[in-house]
């Protein structure tokens, strides 16, 4: 049962929301804020959208002009695309992001007002992909893997995971660098046991993926072969690209080989000797004789 003299109030506007698109605004972007309402059948007497607490726009249909801007540091409206439902926002810079708001006033006996708030989010890509790196090229079992990714200057902070064939790593380290224009620089790092069971298919392969939210997702990725069981010196090669190992045999040929080589040469010599003296007798005078002419 109402109290006496209690009046019923009925107003003619409610379901005043407030939408953002995109949802995430990308620094230098363009934001549409969609205002809708359900007015019953009364008459929209204004649409004010503010910045915080400061009045940037205002749509008035039954004044001329209709739309009004009001000065706000970094606020762009584009006026071709602003009206009573929406404003458009081009040029969107880090400083804007905050609460943003539309209220709605109809035009009736008791004017009533409703006004909704959306936080919107204006953030910085990082300019290229992170940049992973190792403490080594090469690894052996039993060595421990040193790695390191950064993912450039960005707001907010990207996420930054290092994963080694495809399973996410826990960071032994991660650090956030600020810089003078409110940006910020992610760097984790990762230390990896390494065992033979880490080299699938002959071949590891780290990997960094950094992202923010759903509008940017890079990675870097560096493979390492399977480690070599053989001993290194094996495979020192000289400037003409022979294996050290073809070279000691070659020389060990020579050591063994050379001096039979040698005894052979002189035998041969010898019996050359041999045959020119023993034959000289038969055939030296007739040799001579027919030099002379006798």
């Amino acid at each position: 049962m109402r109290a006496p003299f209690e009046l019923e109030v009925v107003t003619s506007l409610r379901d005043v929301r407030l939408l953002v698109e995109p949802t995430i605004v990308i620094r230098g972007g363009t934001a549409a804020l969609i205002c809708s309402r359900d007015m019953q059948g009364a008459p929209l007497y204004s649409v004010k959208w503010y910045r915080g607490n400061h009045e940037f726009y205002r749509f008035t249909p039954m004044e001329e002009p209709d739309t009004r801007v009001f000065g706000l540091p970094g606020i762009y409206v584009d006026m071709n695309r602003s009206n009573g439902s929406q404003v458009l926002l081009r040029r969107m810079d880090l400083g804007l992001a905050g609460n943003f708001s539309c209220e709605v006033t109809a035009e009736s006996p008791s004017f009533a007002t409703q006004i909704a708030t959306r936080i919107i989010d204006v953030i910085a890509l990082p300019t290229s992909i992170p940049i992973l790196k190792s403490d080594k090229d090469r690894y052996q079992p039993g060595e421990v893997l040193r790695a390191n990714c950064t993912s450039p200057p960005a707001r907010p902070s990207a996420n930054v995971t290092i994963y080694v064939n495809e399973e996410p790593m826990r960071a032994t380290e991660t650090s956030l660098r600020p810089s003078d224009s409110g940006l910020f620089t992610t760097k984790v790092n990762v230390e990896i046991k390494i065992t033979p069971g880490l080299f699938p298919g002959g071949r590891l392969r780290v990997a960094c993926y950094a992202s923010m939210y759903n509008v940017y997702n890079k990675s870097a990725k560096l493979d390492f072969l399977t480690p070599e069981t053989d001993p290194r010196p094996e495979r020192i090669t000289l400037n003409g690209g022979a294996p050290r190992t073809i070279l000691n045999w070659f020389l060990l040929f020579l050591v063994c080989f050379l001096p039979m080589v040698m005894a052979d040469d002189y035998s041969f010599e010898e019996d050359i000797s041999n045959y020119y003296y023993n034959n000289y007798d038969e055939e030296t005078p007739g040799l001579v004789s027919s030099l002379v002419g006798g």
